[in-house]
């Protein structure tokens, strides 16, 4: 492969992360209500939710379901099969601690709070699937 088709051969971006989840009502709720994706898309199989002005994508698939019976995998809700977690910046620090109680009120779990690389606080909250979902703000106001 010569360098110029590495150089045009990329992406175009991250289309979506794959949730398997075990109610996928639930897992909507959460991530709508808690950290403010938007629904994009509802399909038979799968609900995609989107993050308001950005376009990234989090699908959510029920455990179970017709794609896993189709492919004859059987996978488990907050199995991360090696994915650590999924990060999401925020604004600044005040959002971050408000994004951290609807999040807690929403079914999710405070794991952890720190200074990030930027000195500005992290979060780290499970879904209700147990997934971990990193918040991180960019900034102190």
């Amino acid at each position: 492969m010569t360098n110029s088709t590495r150089d045009r051969a990329r992406t175009l971006g991250l289309n979506h992360v794959n949730l398997v989840v075990a109610d996928v009502d639930r897992s909507a709720r959460f991530y709508t209500r808690a950290l403010g994706l938007e629904i994009a898309a509802v399909t038979q199989e799968i609900t995609f939710l989107t993050t308001p002005g950005t376009g990234d994508q989090l699908a959510l698939q029920l455990a179970g379901g017709p794609l896993d019976r189709a492919t004859g995998k059987s996978r488990t809700a907050g199995d991360s099969g090696g994915v650590d977690h999924i990060g999401f910046d925020v604004t600044d620090a005040a959002t971050l601690e408000t994004l951290v109680k609807l999040a807690e009120a929403e079914g999710g779990t405070l794991l952890m709070q720190l200074p990030g690389e930027n000195g500005l606080p992290t979060a780290f909250v499970a879904d209700p699937d147990g997934y971990i979902v990193q918040l991180t703000a960019r900034s102190a106001a």
